[in-house]
């Protein structure tokens, strides 16, 4: 990794190196698919050979927020050009696929891609950004250290292929680190059995419901004593275990409950003074962790801080403890003069001791802060918005919120510039809502005509290709500058309107539920899910809150949703829009952007057929030729397949494979096909050689549509049994 000094001059040659071998990059990979010597066994020779090339592009840090199960990485962008194009352009992307690891990297299990744009545009340094993949861990009880080896693989411009850890990107990087999982708090019985290696006898497993949801026993802070009795055969400080409370006492007026406090503290035989003194010495000491790296995710506009916690002990107590916190303020310098005039914000995220479970190189954690930038955007025709931002962090006890450049006891900071992705600016007043991803997809890679989404997905691990959407579709984005409601205001209010192709406009009026997180002082909660109800005039509220300090609380929708809409039986081209307006003011309602999108909600339609001898579930003698028909059809079909079950030998010997499969499978497809909706015809397999047995042909088919906003691809199959005999019995 390049320290932060380093920044202003690392990585930036006099002119890139690639800049033909970028601008063609597709071209060159189509007319010679191993041009850069990253295919194995290709026939293809390489002309340029080009592996894990960070030149452009490179991963800086992966961290995990274990309350949120959010994987984050911080991308470098160290170039100028070879981007695809400027702001207005499309850009290009950087792909991110993330996979963990239960067995150190054995085996890893694919967790999907995610990535953002990355444009030519002129930068001093370099440029951080931020990507965010949603995980569903496993998890285990609190007396397990559930310790995770993520693999990061960055690539630009073409996406990491699925289930391939080992693939290197030919421009883009590899990042491993170890992640610490939250123990399992809540689960089935037999969950926690299991992981306590608890056998239960067969008499108590027929009696007792094992399934049965429990909740574990909720963990406990330790006071200092406690901490003290701890890390008493530890290299543990007691300016460490004793932080939080000696700064408390430090930071009020002394009074008769600080007082005896204090009076405790010293019958531990903890000398005050001087603890006191090595904290007012204090200057960021990093010993115990450091944070590394810091980006902005432009697709969620959330800054994001990545910390390495170096050492077993001195985080407050293990996974059955409430253990300690590490807090990040961010900053921001608007008026670009090196100050950091601006405080966004306060996260945090927890962190425990892990013993002698520590890995090599420590782990790593991430915090994340979401910000408002409306006020900040600019059309892309003005050019590049960057800004400095600075983050601080600091061990148990919040930064400064009023001075950016206090050191803190533990911790340390970091400077960095980021990118504010282009739009529409907005200024107070205005209430402009914003349609940012429909189906888990960005708007930007949703054809305005075709209504067919393209590329990696912002909330989840999909990639769509030419996709229609279908089930439940998430609208989700924001309304700009809304309401302090944590202090009492009213909400703004939003409507939602959806209308068919050549239709009129539909206003919805759907009950939903939407989750809510809070931030105060720095510290997350989840709050109750929140009813979306409609009143007399069909207007929502709006849930958010970005009006923080003192002790109002910033409040957020889990996933910035703003609407559900069930599209069960709906098909072709739709349009949908969002009004907002401010109840407490007698003005203008303001209309959001219009989004147009094709809905396909059917599954392929099959047909499978034995037309030979006595059809099907018939007996067949081995060496017969056993003739049928299929058929598959779908509007958006992106994959059929038809197999022999159990593969056993035998050969279709018609229809041929496009492209050339193996003989057990004929029909292999897979999108794009131009105007493929599917096909009909003859199949024949040649049973020569197979042992006698009952077997089955299968037709498989899935479809393009993005599937409830988290997955591509409704999936159908049918089937149709024979039995082999050998000849004469």
């Amino acid at each position: 990794m390049v320290n932060s000094k380093d920044k202003a001059t690392a990585n930036q040659p006099e002119g890139p190196p690639y800049e033909k071998e970028r601008a063609q990059f597709k071209a060159l990979l189509l007319g010679n698919p191993n041009y850069f010597g990253n295919l194995k066994d290709s026939p293809f020779k390489p002309v340029l050979k080009i592996q894990g090339d960070p030149t452009y592009e490179e991963i800086g840090c992966v961290g995990f927020q274990p309350q949120f199960n959010r994987l984050e990485a911080v991308v470098f962008v160290k170039q100028q050009s070879g981007y695809g194009g400027d702001l207005c352009s499309n850009g290009t992307q950087e792909y991110v696929r993330f996979y963990l690891s239960y067995d150190n990297g054995v085996n890893w299990q694919d967790q999907g891609v995610t990535s953002f744009t990355a444009y030519n545009m002129p930068h001093k340094e370099r440029l951080e950004y931020a990507v965010t993949l949603d995980i569903n861990p496993r998890r285990r009880i609190c007396r397990i250290n559930n310790i995770v080896l993520v693999r990061a693989i960055l690539s630009w411009n073409i996406e990491p292929a699925p289930n391939s850890p080992d693939v290197p990107p030919i421009w883009g990087s590899v990042h491993n680190t170890h992640i610490l999982i939250d123990p399992l708090r809540k689960g089935k019985l037999n969950d926690f059995l299991k992981d306590l290696d608890v056998k239960v006898p067969a008499e108590l497993s027929s009696a007792i419901n094992l399934t049965q949801e429990i909740e574990g026993v909720q963990p406990q802070s330790l006071g200092v004593a406690e901490l003290q009795k701890l890390y008493a055969n530890t290299k543990v400080e007691p300016h460490r275990f004793a932080l939080a409370e000696v700064q408390k006492l430090l930071a009020q007026p002394l009074s008769a409950t600080l007082l005896d406090s204090a009076q405790q503290l010293a019958g531990l035989k903890l000398d005050l003074g001087a603890i006191a003194g090595q904290l007012d010495a204090a200057n960021g000491n990093t010993s115990y962790e450091q944070l590394e790296c810091v980006g902005l995710n432009p697709n969620l506009d959330t800054l994001v801080g990545t910390v390495r916690v170096k050492l077993p002990n001195g985080y407050s107590g293990n996974l059955c403890n409430a253990g300690s916190r590490e807090y990040v303020a961010f900053w921001a310098d608007f008026n670009n003069d090196g100050i950091f005039e601006t405080y966004l914000g306060t996260t945090s995220v927890q962190v425990h001791d892990v013993g002698d479970n520590l890995p090599k190189g420590g782990l790593e954690y991430a915090v994340f802060l979401p910000v408002d930038f409306t006020q900040r955007r600019r059309p892309c025709q003005a050019g590049p918005v960057l800004i400095r931002i600075r983050a601080v962090l600091s061990w148990n006890v919040p930064p400064s919120n009023t001075d950016p450049n206090k050191p803190p006891v533990w911790g340390n900071h970091e400077d960095t510039l980021v990118h504010i992705r282009p739009g529409q600016q907005t200024n107070p007043g205005t209430h402009t809502p914003f349609i940012e991803t429909v189906g888990g997809m960005r708007v930007s890679r949703i054809g305005n005509v075709s209504g067919l989404a393209n590329g990696a997905a912002d909330t989840a691990g999909f990639t769509a290709i030419d996709s229609p959407f279908g089930g439940w579709v998430y609208i989700a984005g924001h309304i700009a500058f809304p309401t302090n409601i944590s202090a009492g205001a009213l909400p703004l209010k939003y409507k939602v309107s959806v209308k068919p192709d050549g239709g009129a406009w539909q206003v919805r009026t759907d009950t939903f539920t939407v989750g809510r997180t809070q931030l105060l002082n720095g510290l997350w909660s989840f709050l109750p899910d929140a009813t979306q109800s409609v009143d007399a005039d069909n207007y929502y509220d709006y849930r958010e809150d970005l009006t923080g300090g003192g002790p109002d609380a910033l409040i957020f929708v889990t996933g910035n949703i703003l609407y559900r809409w069930n599209t069960s039986g709906l098909t072709g081209v739709w349009q949908i829009k969002i009004e907002a307006k401010d109840p407490a003011v007698v003005g203008p309602v303001f209309t959001s952007n219009v989004v147009t999108l094709r809905l396909d909600d059917a599954a392929p339609v099959l047909g499978l057929d034995i037309t030979s001898g006595g059809g099907v579930c018939a007996d067949f003698n081995i060496g017969d030729q056993i003739s049928g028909t299929y058929s598959v059809f779908d509007e958006h079909l992106y994959s059929l397949s038809l197999v022999v079950e159990p593969t056993l030998g035998g050969k279709f010997t018609a229809p041929p494979s496009v492209p050339a499969g193996p003989p057990a499978m004929p029909l292999s497809r897979t999108y794009p096909v131009a105007l493929w909706t599917g096909e009909a015809g003859n199949w024949t397999l040649d049973t020569t050689g197979m042992p006698r047995c009952g077997y089955i042909i299968r037709l498989s088919a899935s479809d393009r549509t993005i599937v409830n906003s988290g997955f591509v691809g409704r999936g159908n199959n049918t089937v149709v049994g024979l039995c082999l005999r050998q000849p004469g019995t």
